[in-house]
């Protein structure tokens, strides 16, 4: 191979604010051709990018969903996300521009993967790993070839960093004040996500979960705790099931501030959520913890999981190394830190714990 398609989930669809729908990952296209674009053309690769993009032209997205007979919305995207064997025959076009390539995608749905398993087309897909607090955000890879699964390993994050740098934050919140004063021991927390969340999705059935399916379990955590908060996602709106359900509970106070400060407290000994980031960042923090979902990507080193990849992805001798099968182990690049914070213009609370503000 030797030619690279860049893309993204072309069945995302995002209100446009006249009353319809658009692409909701045009910017991931546009973001992962800045970030490996120039890296695999400086080692050989002919890169090109499709999206469903905003104001038309690109992947005919609107037409697909009309062959498969699903409504252009968030309640079809769910659909097809979580039955992706229903679509088995129309939704071979979501593989036809792809042929003979290599296809880099950011957070493919398995419908899209499906059809590219059927066609015999090779994909990388990309994924935000869900611990957001080392010196940089960190991308986990998976496919579908063992050969480059291979390669992938070889660029594998240390594991170690993640529990080291989850101390040197513990360490940092001994100096602090506390976020809540008088916070007992045995305290819990609730985390909230955004009510279209692709990881709250049912699987099989559609339509997205929400804290409302587990009132049941929150009552009984209000009653065990001493003291429970939620702490709702900041990207969430406030009429979300998620947040109604909460203020059925008047027992549960709410709290913003610092994530990560909130987890370095040792008052705060279980943390509950659906399929929440936060969830596995808790553990690093000694929590145990509470999942209500199952999280829709699993990662490790196994063939299919995604991989935790240190930076070296973003410099050209990783793309070089796909292309030449090179499996050997790759030290860790010395890169500026909050490289991938920096372009995403996403910083997940990291960058408030890690200043000095004394």
């Amino acid at each position: 191979m030797s030619r690279l398609v860049l893309t993204a989930d072309l069945l995302r669809p995002y209100p446009d604010g006249r009353g319809g729908w658009e692409s909701a990952t045009w910017k991931s296209v546009r973001w992962l051709e800045g970030m490996v674009g120039p890296a695999a053309s400086l080692a050989g690769w002919e890169v090109s990018t499709l999206s469903w993009q905003r104001d038309g032209g690109g992947f005919d997205t609107s037409a697909l969903y009309g062959r498969l007979g699903v409504p252009l919305d968030f309640q079809g995207w769910s659909t097809l996300l979580a039955r992706p064997g229903d679509f088995t025959g129309e939704a071979a076009m979501l593989a036809e521009p792809f042929a003979g390539a290599l296809v880099v995608g950011v957070e493919l749905p398995e419908v899209m993967l499906a059809a590219f398993d059927r066609a015999g087309i090779a994909y990388l897909d990309v994924i935000g790993h869900p611990v957001r607090f080392l010196d940089d955000l960190v991308m986990a890879f998976r496919t579908n070839r063992s050969e480059l699964h291979a390669v992938l390993l070889g660029h594998r994050l240390d594991p170690d960093t993640i529990p080291l740098q989850a101390g040197l934050i513990r360490a940092k919140a001994a100096w602090m004040a506390p976020p809540v004063p008088d916070l007992p021991a045995g305290s819990a927390l609730v985390l909230g996500q955004v009510a279209e969340d692709r990881a709250l999705i049912r699987p099989g059935v559609g339509g997205f979960a929400s804290l409302a399916d587990h009132l049941p379990l929150l009552r009984q955590a209000v009653a065990h705790h001493p003291r429970v908060y939620f702490k709702p996602h900041p990207y969430d709106r406030p009429d979300s099931p998620s947040q109604q359900a909460i203020r059925s509970l008047p027992e549960m106070g709410w709290i913003g501030g610092n994530l990560y400060h909130l987890l370095a407290q040792p008052e705060i000994a279980t943390v509950y959520g659906i399929t929440s980031g936060g969830l596995a960042e808790a553990g690093y923090f000694g929590k145990q913890v509470v999942a209500l979902g199952t999280p829709s990507h699993r990662f490790g080193d196994a063939p299919g999981e995604a991989v935790p990849l240190h930076g070296g992805w973003m410099l050209p001798g990783f793309w070089r190394r796909l292309a030449e099968g090179d499996a050997s182990l790759q030290p860790a690049p010395v890169l500026r830190d909050n490289r991938l914070r920096r372009s995403l213009n996403a910083d997940w609370g990291f960058g408030a714990i890690d200043r000095v503000i004394a």
